[in-house]
């Protein structure tokens, strides 16, 4: 496993500090003041002041029992250690690590998990500080005013313009006189100078609230400072969300007037996200969890739980951008293949440079690659039909007999079409309905990522697992289209406070050892392959208390024509929105003037005729 681990250095993440006895990420963060890692303001702040002080302070949030377990796991002495005592300490960490998540796991027999079937009533983690190992810099951390009252509520939460009252100027676009953009730019540059070679910046933000605001005031400066440096913003969005407001905001029955406000006030948010935010970043990813484990059918989660909605996406995030931080390590599964820096990367998915909307799909475990991957090329070869005739696969595939049934294998096996869920609101990426990937020029560039992949006989080599991928991807509807693929050997390795989110068919190290719940089996050769374990038995179940240590995970980055219609609902909520009395009052309130709105508007036509343009020529 070590010689995998070589691939995919973690420490490009991370810088060694003398003063703090250890590493830390290289990361900036901004959070409020009652934040667990926040650091307290400066006095300097309030100097000023001469009158007297009353000072309100709530006591701190108490660590969990897996960090107070993980901290006395780091005082043993474990060379003086015996084996039997170690392993009895391990299994106290590991043990205290399932606490934060105690009910994790569970199937339901029905193989759909939506957002309430997950009690959350026996999740341990409240914070995400109750499951995070890494130590902050100090420097790293930027303090605002404010507090959190429950994951989805705080001082920022109501709006873009929540944080308008941060900056000088308004309009979205504060000045920064106060010294807040300034702080933060040099928090920001306080990491990049410590870097040895900066390649780019990975923004994380949850930009339909004033956090959406503040990013964008920030990243104007660093775009600026740090120019030709490639920008990838991930925009975080609650799950559910927009299939919400597809379908009107409510079941059927009457609106009140504050859910009307909310939607309004996310409507609006959601326009000046994608005409403020956007326009900086080289990339810009919608993302959130989805709403059901449909699409996810090996795991069982409540998405109304940062806890496991933050691990999904983080599975995707770390995944997607894995080629651009792998080593030409070779390893025993052969070297990593297609790495690329993130300036290619974004070149790539920006075909003409136009567009920088892309979605994000995941597969998560990964099913089985097709065994004999030779010999079923060699079919394919043969075949009379082109590679995209709908069946052709199929066809020949079945014509084999028993021996096409022995190069698929019995393992539930791959399929891109039904096995990669959207990560990106609003985005399907399947060939199915209008404007689908069956259309032409649909997508129109891909970057693919597969790591830790298997057949239903154990790992394989990457140059055989892009083979496969290849052979997959032939059997997709054709598309004019850039594809990019890379191929890793490591697994994604599973870390101890990660939720109990995968199902008991998935074994220790992310093989399927069951059918697909609710799934029947097909034909060898069509796009849905259901089956069993492997006829090999190397494939086995995990055993009660057992927690799955690695998984191969396949990720999808994806510039689609599919975002011309999802622009294009934001811009009709836009126009519904700021139409209104209560849109107006609210954007008034927020600094945005009439002539700010009309600019907006104007921005999204622009970009709605820009895919137009693009379709006639």
């Amino acid at each position: 496993m070590f010689r995998l681990f070589t691939t995919t250095p973690s420490d490009i993440r991370f810088l060694e500090s003398q003063a703090m006895r250890g590493r830390y990420p290289t990361m900036t963060g901004v959070s409020f003041s009652s934040d667990a890692v926040a650091v307290p303001p400066s006095a300097a702040s309030v100097s000023s002041w001469r009158g007297a002080c009353e000072v309100h302070r709530a006591d701190p949030v108490p660590r969990s029992a897996f960090l107070e377990r993980l901290s006395e796991h780091e005082d043993l002495d474990w060379e003086a250690m015996g084996d039997e005592e170690a392993a009895k300490q391990q299994a106290a960490l590991e043990a205290a690590a399932r606490q934060l998540d105690p009910g994790g796991g569970r199937d339901t027999g029905s193989g759909v998990t939506s957002t309430t079937s997950v009690s959350s009533s026996g999740i341990a983690a409240r914070y995400w500080t109750d499951f995070c190992k890494v130590v902050f810099n100090p420097r790293a951390v930027y303090s605002l005013p404010g507090s959190w009252t429950s994951p989805y509520e705080h001082s920022l939460a109501p709006g873009w313009g929540a944080a308008m009252d941060l900056f000088d100027g308004g309009g979205g676009r504060g000045s920064g006189g106060s010294g807040l953009v300034e702080d933060a730019v040099d928090r920001v540059r306080y990491m990049g100078e410590a870097c040895d070679s900066l390649a780019g910046f990975q923004v994380m933000v949850d930009d339909l609230t004033g956090f959406g605001a503040l990013a964008a005031t920030v990243l104007e400066e660093v775009v600026e400072e740090y120019s030709g440096r490639p920008l990838v913003l991930f925009s975080l969005r609650p799950p559910g969300q927009w299939e919400q407001h597809q379908n009107g905001g409510s079941a059927g029955g009457p609106i009140s007037t504050a859910s009307a406000t909310a939607r309004a006030r996310d409507d609006l948010s959601q326009a000046l996200a994608l005409t403020r935010a956007a326009e900086l970043a080289a990339l810009y990813v919608p993302l959130s969890a989805p709403a059901t484990s449909a699409s996810l059918p090996y795991l069982s989660y409540n998405a109304t739980l940062p806890y496991h909605s933050s691990a999904i996406l983080a599975c995707g995030v770390d995944t997607a951008l894995l080629p651009t931080r792998l080593t030409g390590a070779r390893s025993p599964l052969g070297e990593p293949l297609g790495a690329i820096d993130l300036h290619s990367m974004v070149r790539l998915l920006r075909p003409g440079g136009i567009f920088n909307l892309v979605a994000l799909h995941l597969a998560l475990p990964c099913p089985s690659l097709p065994v004999g991957v030779q010999q079923l090329q060699q079919q394919l070869d043969e075949r009379v039909r082109p590679p995209h005739a709908p069946g052709a696969v199929g066809a020949t595939a079945a014509s084999g007999g028993p021996r096409g049934q022995a190069l698929h294998g019995n393992a539930t096996q791959l399929s891109l079409g039904a096995d990669l869920a959207s990560l990106t609101p609003g985005i399907s990426g399947r060939g199915d309905g209008p404007g689908g990937l069956g259309s032409r020029g649909a997508s129109r560039a891909e970057s693919y990522c597969l790591r830790g992949c298997r057949t239903d006989t154990g790992p394989v080599s990457t140059t055989s697992a892009l083979e496969a991928l290849d052979l997959l991807l032939l059997r997709q509807p054709h598309r004019m289209c850039v594809r990019h693929r890379c191929i890793a050997p490591m697994p994604l390795a599973v870390p101890l406070p990660f939720p109990q989110l995968f199902r008991g068919s998935v074994s220790q190290h992310g093989d399927l050892v069951a059918p697909k719940p609710n799934s029947s089996s097909t034909a060898a050769g069509s796009t849905g392959m259901g089956g069993t374990s492997s006829p090999l038995g190397l494939a086995a179940a995990r055993a009660a208390g057992e927690s799955v240590q690695s998984v191969p995970v396949l990720t999808r980055l994806q510039a689609t024509r599919e975002f011309e219609g999802w622009v294009r609902r934001v811009r009709e909520l836009w126009a519904h929105a700021a139409g209104g009395a209560a849109g107006r009052a609210m954007l008034e309130g927020w600094g945005f003037g009439r002539d700010d709105a009309m600019e907006i508007g104007a921005q999204l036509e622009d970009i709605c005729a820009a895919f137009a343009d693009e379709d006639e020529a």
